[in-house]
Order: C-alpha cells, then structure tokens, then sequence
C-alpha cells in the first residue's frame, strides 16, 4: 500500500497468496511481486523521481527499497505507524473478506497473528487455503 499524506492519495497492491508458498516462497518469487506492485502504485500515484519515499523497513520490501535506490529515488526507511499502519492493517482485513475468511466483524475480532492462527487451525483442513504456507515452521501446524 502506497499513501500519499500530504493529499491522503492511496494506492494498495496486493502480492497474492501464491507467492508465499511452495515452489515460489523457497525462490522469494514474492519479492519481486512487492517491487511490482510497489512500482504500480508509483504510477498509479503520478509519483515524481524529486519526492522522497518512506518505505516500510520489512523484510517483504528489500528488493523494493533496492530498485528504487537504483531508479534515482530517495528511499527512506521508517517504521510505518499511526493513519499509514491504520490504513495498511485496514486493507489486510479487507483482503482477507473479499477471501472468504468471514465478515469484516469476525476477520477484524482475530486481528492478531496468533488469533489467525487459532481461527486456521480450529479447522486446517478447510481453511490451510488461506495462509502463508512456505514458511518452514507451518510444517508443525499440520502434524500436529
């Protein structure tokens, strides 16, 4: 998600679901998805090359962060928080909505990670669909 505060502009991508399992996590296909979609919201947005980016530190970001640099644009790392992390976390609800996950209400009531989790493995079989699968750790989550 891209936002603009001075004008309150906003442009979201998404990186989907794919990218983040198997064969696409092990390869971090996921990463060049982010610099994609963070290169749309530049145009979408009409950024101009003279305007400094504050772009979230995340790992999910790197190869973002990098292209720009290498595109002439002045990247300055920051800690998204306040309207921006409100926005962005709003955005997540969303997706997972328009997926299926539940209502707006019910999505927003398992905000946290670990209540996700919870919410996932009450039902593995059914909802593994909507998760991060590529992590090696997510192996423990289905022997368990």
């Amino acid at each position: 998600m891209l936002r603009r505060p001075e004008t309150s502009e906003k442009h979201v991508g998404l990186v989907p679901l794919e990218y983040f399992r198997h064969p696409n996590f092990k390869h971090q296909e996921y990463l060049g998805a982010a610099t994609q979609a963070v290169l749309e919201g530049l145009k979408a947005l009409s950024v101009n090359i003279c305007e400094p980016i504050h772009m979230c530190t995340g790992y999910l970001f790197t190869e973002a962060r990098k292209t720009l640099r290498e595109l002439g644009y002045q990247v300055i790392d920051v800690r998204i928080t306040g309207a921006t992390q409100e926005l962005a976390e709003a955005e997540y609800v969303k997706s997972l909505v328009e997926m299926g996950v539940g209502t707006h209400r019910k999505v927003a009531s398992m905000r946290s990670f670990d209540g996700f989790l919870a919410w996932v493995t009450e039902d593995l079989a059914a909802r593994e669909r909507y998760v991060k699968t590529g992590w090696s750790s997510w192996n423990k989550y289905r022997s368990g």
